[in-house]
């Protein structure tokens, strides 16, 4: 939501400086400005790509940090990886 927020806010900032699209002239802001504007856009677009991607990577770190030695035996043994006699030994050592 937010980064759907991001784009519409940005989407409104380049149509309000008067950029007509592709074939059309460019900012309009004057000599130098015009590229100094695409390059703090494409920096804005950029930035907000890296913390998304940063934000996924560390929820994932976290989810798969989550799950405790014994959940994971338990989760084996539910699987029927292991058998009985396996899951009580590792059970034990692991408490």
């Amino acid at each position: 939501m937010k980064i759907t927020a991001a784009l519409f806010s940005l989407s409104s900032l380049i149509l309000s400086t008067g950029c007509a699209g592709p074939i059309g002239p460019p900012l309009g802001l004057g000599p130098g400005w015009d590229e100094l504007a695409a390059v703090a856009i494409f920096g804005l677009i950029a930035a907000l790509a890296y913390r998304s991607i940063r934000k996924l990577l560390r929820t994932h770190r976290q989810a798969t940090n989550a799950a405790s030695p014994l959940d994971i035996v338990r989760e084996r043994y539910a699987r029927g990886e292991i058998n009985h006699d396996e899951y009580e030994r590792m059970k034990q050592h692991l408490s």
